[in-house]
């Protein structure tokens, strides 16, 4: 692939023209108050399936879907169709990808992932019966009955990537690192999709908390510190030149009162921004922002459940319904971890968000004519993007929280 130019725009085209964003320099800006979030009272008492604890989901059979052998056969036909007559897996879809049984179980997973507990696990299938590309297949096909648009991870357009530990790149975290993860969201992405190709010899469980009972919480106890992380303050890194920051609220709340967050630790904190961005005077957090920041990780971590994923297993998470983060992991020559990460999104149950989360989440799922889609089939092949950044995060907007 040719050079990336990483000097272009934080926004790409499209997004800039829909929000008459219009040409900024480089420096801070907050284009027409976008991301100036107003901050009504908040609901004291969050109730319903989204705000579980760990208390509350203590069997795996509340999460997990166990494929059946009729399940992994349809699968297998549906691959076997979608390759013979090569289909363009951009255009993967319910129609192209027909699983008549497992379709409907998955229809009702993504019932639970949008309204519900805001995660699924769906476990049974077997890397080691496909290669890496119709592991991406597959990963892909059943994706697009939980959310049937995918989106891009990368400014270049890249609709895949590879979780796995790479020598030669020193990042400071991210997934390209074995490192812990503390609790973040993966930029403005619905849902993630995780399919475990092959796990760590120890470590890397998936922790998972309730944003509306991490949020529920903190009202409870420590009420002064929501209008901080609601104030429009926080100065988000890009990992671009045009501009370098924004500022943005990391709570928000959805236009029928949902609470959420849109944060990662990675573009906030001194420690992870990356070497393009030293000596150029971003502002740091302030005291009071940094004790708000720890609070959210320790009342998100004791609410919080851990999942160890298995060979096969492809977990899909509401992005905004639910933090995540990850244990520090080890592998050897015998284990190594490799996971494929999908972000998608279902415009029928999507959530409706204020314009300063939605312009995120149009960078990433916008159909933009001047970035075609593509996708990696190489682990050992990163977007070149990530590898000229050296950053812990990347995203479609540049570098807005997504780390594994």
């Amino acid at each position: 692939m040719e050079s990336v130019d990483l000097e272009e725009h934080f926004f790409p085209r499209g997004v800039r023209q829909k929000y008459r964003l219009g040409e900024f320099g480089a420096g801070p800006f907050v284009p027409n108050n976008l991301f100036t979030t107003h901050w009504a009272e908040g609901p004291g008492q969050v109730t319903g399936r989204s705000a579980w604890s760990g208390a509350t989901i203590v069997r795996e059979d509340q999460y997990a879907i166990q494929l059946t052998k009729e399940h992994r056969e349809e699968l297998i036909d549906a691959l076997i169709t979608f390759q013979e007559h090569n289909y363009d897996l951009l255009d993967i879809n319910k129609e192209n990808f027909h699983l008549p049984t497992l379709g409907n179980v998955l229809e009702r997973a993504s019932e639970k992932v949008y309204y519900g507990e805001g995660f699924v696990l769906l476990r049974g299938l077997n890397p080691r019966e496909f290669t890496e590309k119709e592991n991406i297949i597959v990963a892909s096909g059943v994706s697009a009955y939980v959310g049937g648009k995918f989106g891009r991870q990368s400014p270049t357009g890249s609709m895949i990537t590879h979780l796995t530990t790479l020598k030669g790149i020193e990042t400071q975290a991210g997934y390209y690192s074995n490192q812990f993860q503390t609790f973040h969201n993966d930029h403005a992405c619905d849902v993630i999709s995780l399919y475990c190709l092959s796990p760590p010899a120890s470590g890397g469980q998936v922790r998972l908390a309730s944003a509306s009972k991490t949020y529920q919480d903190i009202v409870e106890t420590r009420p002064d510190i929501i209008p901080i992380l609601a104030d429009s303050n926080w100065i988000h890194q890009t990992a671009r030149q045009n501009p370098l920051y924004i500022r943005r609220p990391l709570l928000y709340q959805t236009d029928d009162g949902k609470p959420f967050f849109c944060f990662s630790r990675a573009a906030l904190l001194e420690e992870f921004r990356t070497h393009r961005l030293e000596g150029l005077g971003l502002p740091p957090l302030t005291r009071t922002q940094g004790e708000a920041l720890n609070i959210v990780e320790m009342v998100a971590d004791k609410n919080s459940i851990e999942i160890g994923l298995q060979s096969g297993d492809l977990i899909f998470i509401n992005n905004l319904a639910v933090l995540h983060g990850r244990r520090k992991f080890e592998d050897n020559e015998i284990a190594k971890r490799h996971m494929l990460r999908l972000w998608v999104h279902n415009p029928e149950r999507a959530w409706q968000l204020p314009n300063s989360v939605k312009v995120l989440r149009d960078c990433v799922y916008m159909d933009l004519p001047d970035i075609p889609g593509w996708f990696i089939f190489d682990p050992m092949e990163p977007d070149p993007t990530v590898l000229q950044e050296v950053t812990s995060d990347n995203g479609s907007c540049g570098s807005l929280g997504s780390s594994k």
